[in-house]
């Protein structure tokens, strides 16, 4: 949401239920926040394989470390903390519980295997969905939206490792994606590389829109304005709550 919005509304007490508007809290404390809560989280999930697509109770509501792992590591790499994301990032991997394979998110292939079979061998979190109605008009979403995924931790990582003036370390991982999903890619320079290799496999996923933000590629890549950097807040929010204000350009 913060990616998306901006600051966003965030509870993390018991609000006074005569007043129903909360405004935008500053994006900042919302990660101090996040932050805190992810690494007490890491102490007492379980490490282990995170299956999210089968159907045992205990998988699906009882996640994994890697999960905050990664959540963590998204927020720090958004923060521009590198450091601390790269050592999160090599946990997962050092683990040894997922493997990369063909998968390319951007196909529907992919997507549909994923549906029918459940996890793959790379896959670390996703969700089912189901066809969204509007009036008369049905929103055909993917049915398996993969959240978390091995190529995004790999991708990630290579960028950490980019980061911290390890080109070579960093040429390495991304090879490794490369080889696993059979594509080409150029570039400038490794930044570069991973960029057209997330546009090839991975141009819907949610971690995208965060990578060009937080490396200036989102302009370019994406034909848009500064202001667009932030998405419109949706009238229905803004009608149903008075102390949010529209996002600056809209």
């Amino acid at each position: 949401m913060i990616v998306a919005w901006g600051d966003v509304p965030y509870i993390n007490f018991t609000p006074d239920m005569g007043n129903y508007y909360i405004g935008r809290t500053p994006q900042d404390e919302i990660f101090t926040d996040l932050k805190n809560n992810l690494e007490k989280a890491i102490d007492y999930l379980e490490e282990k394989r995170n299956e999210s697509l089968k159907t045992d109770a205990n998988d699906f509501f009882f996640l994994s470390k890697d999960v905050a792992r990664i959540l963590l590591a998204n927020i720090y790499m958004y923060q521009g903390e590198y450091n601390q994301a790269e050592l999160l990032l090599k946990q997962v991997i050092d683990n040894g519980f997922y493997q990369l394979d063909a998968s390319n998110y951007n196909s529907e292939e992919t997507i549909t295997d994923l549906f029918n079979n459940g996890s793959s061998k790379e896959t670390i979190f996703a969700t089912h969905t189901d066809i969204i109605t509007r009036r008369d008009v049905s929103i055909h979403t993917p049915q398996v939206v993969p959240l978390m995924t091995y190529t995004d931790v790999i991708l990630s990582y290579a960028e950490c490792l980019y980061k911290a003036g390890k080109t070579s370390e960093a040429e390495q991982q991304l090879n490794k994606v490369t080889t696993a999903k059979n594509i080409n890619i150029s570039g400038n320079d490794v930044l570069e590389e991973i960029k057209e290799a997330r546009l090839q496999l991975m141009l819907y996923t949610n971690t995208n829109f965060a990578f060009m933000k937080r490396n200036n590629f989102a302009k370019d890549t994406y034909g848009i304005d500064d202001y667009k950097l932030l998405l419109p807040i949706p009238q229905s929010e803004l009608n149903n709550n008075p102390s949010i204000e529209q996002n600056p350009g809209y």
